[in-house]
This record gives C-alpha cells, structure tokens and sequence, in this order.
C-alpha cells in the first residue's frame, strides 16, 4: 500500500501563500489523501520577528480553509531524506528569479509522499478544482462595520478595483528585479476600462496609500480605499473581490483579489511582462487582458538623449573602451564600467542586448544590493534594467554561472 501524504511548505505574503496552499489542497483531493501546510518560514524567524513586515507572516487562517500543520523541523528533515530516499517525492521549485520557472504538469500526477516548497504561481495547479479553492478562501472573518458598507456599495454598481503596488517593489532589488506598474500602464488600462464599462467607478487599493492620494488623480468618480490596517490585508481582499472589474498590478494579492471576483463578465487588465526579469510565465489568466507594456523601454526612450555611456559592439578589453567581454567562451564575469568613470547620483536606465547559445538566466552582482536577475532567452535579447543611484556602478558586474556562449552586442545607460 502506497502512503499518500502532502506536505506543503506556506512562506512570504497572503498572496504567495494562497497559491502555495491551493496546490496542495487540489492534489489532495485529486489523489483523495490529506495535507499538511508547514510553516518552516516563519516558525524560524529570530526573535525580533515583531520587527518583521505584517503582510509576510501567515495569514489564512481568517480563510475557510483546512487547517491542519506539520512540524518545521519534520520538514526540513523529509526535505534531506528525500535526497536519499526515492519514495519521497521533494518538489522544490527554487527561487523564481535564480532560474526559468514554468509550470511542471508532472507535478500533478505524483504519488506517495509529497512535499512542495516553492511558489507555484499558475492556475493550471488547481483550476479543475476551482469550485473547492473558492470555497476555502472565503473569508470567514467577519467584516468591520465600514467594509460591510463598501462592499454593500462596491456590489452595487460598476465598481473597477485600480491596485497599485509600491511598498518593498521601490527598493533597489525589487525596481530593476520585477519593475513597478507606471502611471502610463494605468491611463491605458483606464482607457480600456472606459470603453468597456459603462458609468465605471475606480476602488484604489494601496500599500501606499498616501502616496496615491498625492500622486493618483483620475477624471472619473474614485474611492480611495485605505482605513484597513496592514495585517488586516483580508479585508482589502474581500473588499477587491466583491468588485465588477479590475485593473491589477504585478502582484499575486491582486491577482487572488481579481480571480476570486464572481462577475461572470468581469474585465481584468494586468501588466505584460509580469516581472521585469521575465523568468517566470505571466500568471494572468488567458482571458485576462495583458496589457503589453515595458515601462523602462519608455523611460530608456524618453530620455535618449541623456545617454552617459554607450558601445556599439562586444569589445575584448577594458583599456579603452571599459568593458570585459569574453567571446565564445564560457563567460564568468563582466565587469561593465571601470573605476575611472565619474556618475552621477541619480538613477540610470541600463539597456542590454546579448546574444546567447541557449536560454539562461544571468545576473548583476553589486557589493551593496541583492542579485539582479536577467532571464535571457535563446538568440538576441534586449533588456531594459532600471538601476537605482543606490547601486554603485563602478562595481556593477555581470555573471553568468552557465556553459553557454554569451556576447553582449550593445550596451547603453541614459540618466533617468
């Protein structure tokens, strides 16, 4: 007899941990066994965890789901097993910026024991078992007095959920990482809207909402939404959900909020590429509107003029032109700007064309900010990659961890 057990591991925000818990909860019912979230992430934050922002900490049990948890420990121990031990079947998806994460449809015919740590972030986990993860994210919290009024209002009429994402997505790693949704992308998904929609009024939702306030005007009647607390995202959640149509930026709490809306007519724009670094496949259901828009390709172009430092073709030194490039061969290390050259302390707009012997991901490397990963596909690719003036670039450098053949055929930066 085969033991079918599932044990997912549950991290980051309510968005993230929704797509982790619905995974699990539809191959348990497809293999009819039982399954357990584990919370390794947050069981082992240090103590200061009060420190630690209130959007990454677990959040469903305001959700009508099933509530049932294994140990932390059980699971980084299975985790190690799993490596010797091939009843054991280890899903772990990585990092979804380190390399190109695609959905696996194998995952959905495993057997045995199953433990799934990763992110998960494709509908086609759970979408034949769509009725069942609707029913579990119900919201089981009651709603203040305030929100059960908006959604009595949002209900009845032609309510558009506007989402915009700011928060973490401004620092260095996350603006050149994954990008964030310019006011330009939100005028056209606005125009679409109103072409669509008749008499439309705008929701704003925002984990910055006094920065919208300042900066988000529209033309159309709008409701700025922000008396939840932070560690009451829930309730922006029913809130968004209980709306006619959306417009939604990169970001898997909007998405849950636009997918989990009933409105059989519903119209949702979401950003095209979804992260910057394109390493990951759009999430945005196939008849959702993808608005195709690169935000840093229209800043790099609307200040071409500004362009502090550009090479028309690969060179093989840095005596004078200033940049390393290794042809054909395995490349390591580039290091793109020599010490000599004097910055400015504003951002930069960095435009990369690379041709490659295959797909790859590669990654800038700086001694003061995470990683930048670069997903870059099979042939030419042009890159726009927005670098804060908290990134030094005298020690700004490129690497590429693969066997494959990489040639840079342009590089440009323009200050934004």
């Amino acid at each position: 007899m085969v033991i079918k057990i599932i044990t997912v591991g549950i991290g980051g925000g309510t968005g993230n941990q929704m797509f982790q818990y619905a995974i699990a909860r539809s191959l348990a019912e497809d293999l009819n066994t039982d399954f357990y979230m584990n919370l390794y992430q947050y069981d082992f934050l240090p103590s200061f965890v009060s420190k630690t922002p209130k959007h990454v900490r677990f959040n469903l049990q305001h959700f009508n789901i099933k509530e049932k948890f294994s140990s932390s420990l059980k699971f980084i121990t299975k985790t190690l097993e799993s490596k010797f031990n091939s009843n054991l079947n280890y899903i772990n998806e990585g990092n979804i910026f380190t390399k190109f994460t695609y959905y696996n449809p194998e995952i959905l015919n495993l057997k045995g024991k199953i433990f799934l740590r990763g992110n998960f972030q494709d509908e086609r986990y759970f979408s034949h078992n769509s009725d069942i993860i609707r029913n579990d994210f119900k919201i089981i919290t009651p709603p203040s007095r305030d929100n059960k009024k908006l959604i009595k209002e949002i209900s009845s009429i032609n309510s558009v959920a506007l989402c915009i994402r700011r928060g973490d997505y401004l620092s260095p790693f996350w603006k050149a990482q994954v990008g964030i949704c310019t006011m330009d992308y939100y005028n056209k998904a606005i125009e679409e809207i109103i072409k669509k929609v008749e008499n439309p009024t705008f929701y704003i939702f925002s984990d910055d909402p006094e920065w919208v306030k300042d900066n988000v005007k529209l033309n159309y009647p709008s409701v700025y939404v922000s008396h939840n607390d932070v560690d009451k995202d829930y309730e922006d959640l029913r809130l968004m959900s209980n709306c006619k149509h959306f417009i939604i930026a990169n970001s898997t709490f909007h998405w849950w909020g636009a997918w989990l809306s009933q409105n059989e007519n519903k119209i949702v724009i979401a950003p095209d590429p979804w992260f910057n670094s394109e390493t990951i496949k759009n999430p945005a259901s196939d008849h959702w509107i993808k608005l195709n828009i690169n935000s840093y390709h229209m800043l790099f172009k609307e200040n071409s003029d500004n362009i502090v430092f550009g090479t028309d073709k690969a060179v093989e030194s840095n005596n004078d032109n200033k940049l390393i490039i290794l042809k054909k061969k395995k490349l390591k290390l580039i290091y793109l700007f020599n010490d000599n050259i004097q910055f400015s302390q504003n951002d930069f707009i960095l435009k990369l064309v690379i041709q490659s012997s295959d797909k790859t991901v590669i990654k800038l490397i700086n001694d003061k900010t995470n990683p930048i990963y670069i997903g870059i596909k099979k042939g030419i690719t042009e890159k726009y990659i927005y670098i804060d003036k908290h990134i030094s670039l005298n020690s700004l450098i490129l690497e590429n961890g693969n066997t494959n053949s990489i040639v840079i055929e342009y590089l440009a930066l323009v200050e934004n």
